[in-house]
């Protein structure tokens, strides 16, 4: 089965890398950015990720343009015996990442975004979907927000999960380079 796309950015440079992820709609991504606008004004500083788009990351995959095609045959085989599911939001965690810590939006129900990663790359206990707000916090910036955030009240939210969003990365940029729907659809 030969594919119809090539693997390249809009300016024909090569790919270098694919990144496989959950795209929550329009109004959560809303609010994510907006709670990373209040993180901005709470620590006085600009983060890194501060205008990163909303997402649950599956993964990250890099190889010659020959093998990541391969991968998103692979992805696309997988997602036909995947059926769309909600994706439930409540409330905020946060990782600890050495002496920095990284805030999130949780998710209520793990186990059907645990099961897209596990069907797509591997059982892996440590990996817990979730919606990064701020990653790599000083711990003197995560003391001037975590309370802030942990005091917020976020339920009642949720979305259809009905595809895996691919981004291409050329240079510096990802790009969109893809949506493989669940169950087959196209």
């Amino acid at each position: 089965m030969k594919l119809n796309y090539q693997l390249t950015h809009p300016t024909e440079k090569p790919v270098k890398e694919l990144f496989f992820l959950i795209s929550p709609p329009r109004h959560i991504a809303s609010d994510v950015f907006v709670l990373k606008d209040d993180v901005h004004y709470l620590t006085g500083r600009e983060l890194n990720d501060r205008y990163s788009r909303a997402h649950i990351s599956l993964f990250k995959y890099s190889d010659t343009e020959h093998h990541m095609k391969h991968m998103i045959r692979f992805v696309e085989a997988r997602a036909t015996e995947i059926k769309p599911f909600n994706i439930f939001l409540k409330d905020f965690g946060t990782f600890y990442n050495g002496s920095n810590r990284t805030i999130y939006m949780d998710i209520v129900n793990k186990t059907p975004i645990q099961e897209i990663f596990e069907k797509t790359v591997k059982e892996d206990k440590n990996f817990i979907p979730h919606i990064t707000i701020a990653k790599n916090l000083l711990h003197e910036d995560f003391l001037k927000c975590w309370p802030y955030l942990k005091g917020l009240n976020y339920s009642n939210q949720h979305f259809l999960c009905d595809r895996i969003t691919v981004l291409a990365k050329a240079d510096k940029s990802w790009i969109h380079f893809k949506d493989i729907m669940f169950g087959g659809n196209a």
